[in-house]
């Protein structure tokens, strides 16, 4: 679904990814989101990063969550 609602040609196309901001993939681990990234990014939608790691390197890292 992700790709829908990138493309702003796509009728299920979210505004948020036609905001000037960075956008950050996150998962579990970080290999999901790594490949979203890269989905993104081919698709034009630029900043995007990934979270190495994933939310588990965050957590351990001392980083905050909701």
């Amino acid at each position: 679904m992700m790709e829908f609602h990138i493309d702003p040609e796509s009728p299920a196309h979210k505004p948020e990814f036609s905001q000037d901001k960075t956008y950050v993939f996150y998962c579990a681990s970080g290999g999901r989101s790594a490949m979203a990234a890269v989905v993104a990014m081919d698709m034009g939608l630029s900043p995007v990063v990934n979270l190495t790691g994933g939310v588990g390197a965050w957590k351990k890292a001392g980083g905050a969550l909701e």
